[in-house]
């Protein structure tokens, strides 16, 4: 799974049996830090990587990954860090996406991102505890088996928090988001504690612009410093050309991506183009869409057997349906030169927000939100009934989570219709999960709920939260099928200071339904073309969703007759190889099947023939 390109690290206690472990690592492992005993420390492929090194007295800080610290900053942090409480500080006082290692006050702390694009996995061994940034690599050092429970979760549209943290394998767990794992000295004992909250929304639309500036020019001087040569996406989006408009700006020359797409309604290339109008010093490369694998290409021969692709993600993903597509578009990249490819993946989740906040504001300002409500109600159309009860309800999540269960439990659905005002969006399974499947999930989230506790107590900011969690488990997995020697992705929104900077803004200036990301162009307003300050639009690429499933439908059909997930009891091939056989409907073949087929495709690649498998 781990393909020839790919980074991991994993970390190990200074124990000998620990060290002897390290031998079951993936093939090509080039970089080993290790502990003052000689053993290993941290141990992987970290080729291309930015590591960055420090110690001061019994301190000793590891950094991994796109961040603005030197060395001589780093030896200074390490002289004022005496236990984690200090360590606190460090994760938004640089600039960039990075995994920050750490021995201080004798124990072994790991961290990653507050957005979990930077993700850290631990399990046991021998009584030891082992870490890593990548599951499958971990979960193969451990010779650990399947969850079953875990794969009939990943079948589920939208899986609840905190259930988005469960991995597929038995003895896998994911630290949380913003989370710390931190280790005894003999790497026996664990603890996990929060080390990044998110800021306190106080600042005005003004202030917040000016804070967000800073946060991406400095995101942007990560990925332009050191030489490398740098391109970027520039799909016509606001998130991308404002990074590309940045990057320009440092540059003397820059090559950027725009793929055409063959949807008339969509108006990305128009705007690419008038962005790029602005920049002389641009390579503006424009390619047609079907120049790339079409829509799930390339996943499955003429007899219906999947195609081996290079990388994979750690986890099931319905990313894993694009691979071809990735991959094509990665070549696409590195046959200019790209060493690192800028793109604005995480911009929408930060600069549109959640609409709980709506539920938030009807309680604080009823009036202003009501006439928020009119406009939105004009501009989406969302069903009056569902949104009343929601924006109504004041049940508590742990409440709303339990009625998800109890109603998966008596075989109905949880609720009448569907409302984006909710907690979160229904748990209800696919028709196609067998009744097994719907039992390891109802009695998963019946265990859940009794101690669940939200990303925070309003519903708009959790709703935030967890959309940007979303957003960096499914950008971590796409950057793992784009790794390749020489080259990594980056997705400058998803980083720790730009999270933080647009957290700190107002809502209900932040978002509001009267502008389209107005923030964003608050921030960048003497940099974007003027032009561009006036687009309230995106595509969606549906059509290249549509055209694609056409094409390939009836060669994918035959996956199911040799089904793992069927074989594991957790779906029923019927009804899915009815939906491939039927031409494409937005309203059948809905994000339930990309999730279904690409949980298939992953479980077929991830799994040995004789791997265990627990419920």
């Amino acid at each position: 799974m781990v393909g020839v390109g790919t980074p991991y690290f994993v970390v190990l206690p200074d124990q000998e049996s620990a060290a002897t472990s390290a031998g079951r690592l993936p093939p090509g492992v080039a970089q080993v830090i290790t502990h003052r005993s000689g053993r290993p420390w941290v141990a992987g492929r970290l080729a291309g990587q930015h590591i960055v090194q420090a110690e001061h007295g019994d301190t000793r800080l590891v950094v991994i990954g796109q961040c603005s610290v030197t060395e001589a900053e780093l030896g200074a942090a390490a002289a004022r860090v005496q236990d984690q409480h200090q360590l606190d500080r460090l994760g938004t006082a640089w600039a960039g996406s990075f995994h920050l290692i750490a021995l201080a006050g004798g124990r072994l702390h790991i961290q990653g991102s507050a957005s979990g694009l930077r993700r850290v996995f631990h399990g046991r061994l021998g009584g030891l505890t082992f870490a890593a940034d990548r599951a499958d690599v971990l979960a193969a050092l451990l010779d650990a088996p399947f969850d079953r429970a875990a794969l009939a979760l990943s079948l589920l549209p939208a899986v609840p928090h905190p259930l988005t943290d469960r991995t597929p394998w038995s003895n896998v767990s994911a630290v949380p988001p913003g989370s710390r794992l931190t280790l005894s000295p003999d790497g026996r004992r664990q603890t996990m504690a929060r080390w990044w909250q998110a800021p306190e929304p106080v600042l005005s639309l003004e202030a917040g612009a000016a804070r967000l500036r800073r946060a991406l020019e400095a995101a942007v001087r990560v990925r332009t410093d050191g030489g490398r040569t740098v391109t970027t996406d520039l799909s016509g989006g606001l998130d991308s050309t404002s990074l590309t408009l940045l990057i320009a700006r440092e540059r003397a020359s820059l090559t950027a991506f725009t793929m055409e797409n063959p949807d008339r309604a969509d108006e990305d290339l128009r705007w690419a183009r008038t962005a790029a109008a602005h920049l002389p010093q641009l390579n503006h490369i424009v390619y047609p869409a079907h120049e790339l694998p079409g829509h799930l290409g390339g996943l499955v021969g003429a007899d219906g057997v999947p195609l081996p692709l290079d990388a994979l993600p750690d986890e099931p993903s319905s990313a894993v349906l694009g691979a071809p597509r990735l991959r094509a578009a990665t070549e696409r990249a590195t046959a200019h030169g790209s060493q690192l490819h800028v793109d604005g993946f995480g911009g929408d989740q930060l600069l549109t927000g959640h609409p709980g906040y709506e539920h938030d504001l009807l309680r604080s300002r009823p009036l202003l939100a009501v006439r928020r409500l009119r406009v939105l109600r004009e501009i989406t159309g969302f069903p009056v009934g569902p949104a009343l009860r929601d924006l109504l309800d004041g049940r508590s999540y742990r409440h709303w989570l339990t009625a998800q269960s109890t109603a998966l439990a008596q075989g109905r659905p949880p609720a009448a219709g569907r409302s984006v005002f909710g907690w979160g969006g229904s748990a209800q399974p696919p028709r196609w999960l067998t009744a097994e499947a719907r039992q390891l999930i109802t009695r998963t989230l019946r265990r859940t709920a009794a101690a669940a506790r939200p990303l925070a107590p309003a519903r708009g900011r959790h709703g935030d939260l967890l959309e940007i969690q979303n957003a960096g488990r499914t950008i971590r997995r796409l950057h793992q099928m784009m790794a390749a020697p020489g080259f990594a992705p980056a997705s400058p929104f998803l980083d720790d200071q730009v999270i933080h900077a647009c957290l700190a803004v107002r809502p209900e200036e932040r978002i509001t339904p009267w502008e389209f990301k107005p923030l964003i162009k608050a921030a960048l307003a003497d940099v974007m073309p003027p032009e561009l300050l006036t687009r309230r639009t995106k595509g969606d690429g549906g059509q290249i969703t549509a055209e694609g499933f056409e094409e390939h439908r009836r060669d994918i059909a035959a996956v199911w007759d040799s089904s793992v997930l069927a074989g594991l009891g957790l779906v029923d091939p019927d009804p899915l190889r009815d939906l491939f056989r039927r031409p494409y409907s937005p309203r059948h073949h809905d994000g339930a099947l990309s999730v279904t087929f690409g949980c298939e495709f992953w479980l077929r690649a991830a799994r040995p023939a004789a791997a265990a498998i627990r419920d």
